[in-house]
């Protein structure tokens, strides 16, 4: 698997930087968030605290996917806990 930058902008109101990437996985399923975000973290030289991945988009049947990720300068990222109502 290869996950390449295609392109990096730097939004100066959010503080964060917003990469697309291009994931080629042959004879391999879509990658899960957290291998995506590893990946990006090691090539961008950032916390992986701060790395967000907003999407993962492949083609029915493809080897290939496209996906967009934030990089925060200030913001960590919390994975969300869904918190059951309690029961009576």
């Amino acid at each position: 698997m290869r996950i390449e930058i295609k392109k990096e902008n730097y939004n100066r109101f959010l503080k964060r930087k917003e990469v697309e990437i291009f994931i080629d996985h042959p004879e391999q399923a879509t990658p899960s968030a957290d291998v995506v975000r590893d990946s990006v973290a090691e090539q961008t030289s950032s916390d992986k605290d701060k790395i967000e991945v907003r999407q993962i988009m492949s083609s029915s049947g493809s080897p290939e996917s496209k996906g967009v990720v934030f990089v925060w300068d200030e913001k960590f990222v919390k994975k969300e806990v869904k918190e059951e109502a309690p029961k009576e």
